[in-house]
């Protein structure tokens, strides 16, 4: 099998864009030791979230560059699969990378901006901000985990150009399951407090979790 020439035809932002992610997960490796210790231990236990949950109630750098990381690995992820399909082009073909990039940095900001105006509204600013800190926490970790298989799977020689589509379903699993899995994580810490009132919980989630995605949807048509 010859190996995917995603690394000849993407050279141009591709690399680039593996040596920002791995430089910035560098970075939080070297400067935030103890906290990257926890933090690559998120799925075997709480102790992440329990101990910096509580004590970042400001916004802290170690959590603002694991939003950047996962802002870069959706982009590099959604770009190689519109190149897998043809699409070589948004608004330019050079600069199609950095348009992916600031579409979903602008809808992921947004969406939290949403998340806390929402929580705001229903007097749910305490849950939110705990459940924002757990949902940041997990999804930048499945964004981490895909990135490297991406990697792996882009240039290592095992693989072929047919096998692409399998890999693109094989990363979008491992962002849903571990996404499902945070899930379930904030509703076993939380099932004390949530079981008399399960089904306002369970609006509350879809409240913190749809809502959003509905307000952005909908707002796009007036662009």
């Amino acid at each position: 099998m010859d190996a995917l020439l995603i690394h000849r035809t993407y050279l141009t932002w591709i690399f680039p864009a593996f040596l920002l992610i791995f430089g910035l997960v560098a970075f939080l490796r070297v400067f935030y030791p103890k906290h990257f210790m926890d933090y690559q231990r998120l799925l075997l236990n709480n102790k992440y979230i329990i101990i910096y949950g509580k004590k970042e109630r400001k916004l802290h750098l170690f959590t603002v560059v694991l939003y950047l990381i996962q802002c870069l690995c959706l982009a590099l992820f959604v770009y190689v699969s519109l190149k897998h399909y043809g699409i070589t082009k948004l608004y330019t073909e050079r600069f199609m990378f950095l348009e992916i990039v600031l579409f979903v940095f602008l809808f992921l900001v947004a969406k939290l901006l949403l998340q806390r105006w929402i929580s705001s509204l229903f007097d749910l600013s305490d849950f939110s901000r705990d459940y924002i800190f757990s949902r940041i926490a997990y999804s930048s970790y499945a964004a981490i985990v895909m990135i490297i298989v991406l990697f792996l799977g882009v240039y290592l020689p095992f693989t072929s150009e047919k096998h692409l589509f399998l890999l693109l379903l094989v990363l979008f699993m491992i962002l849903l399951i571990i996404n499902i899995l945070s899930w379930l994580k904030i509703i076993k810490s939380n099932q004390k407090e949530i079981k008399p009132y399960l089904f306002y919980f369970i609006l509350y989630l879809c409240t913190l979790e749809i809502a959003p995605y509905i307000f952005l949807i909908y707002g796009t048509r007036y662009f």
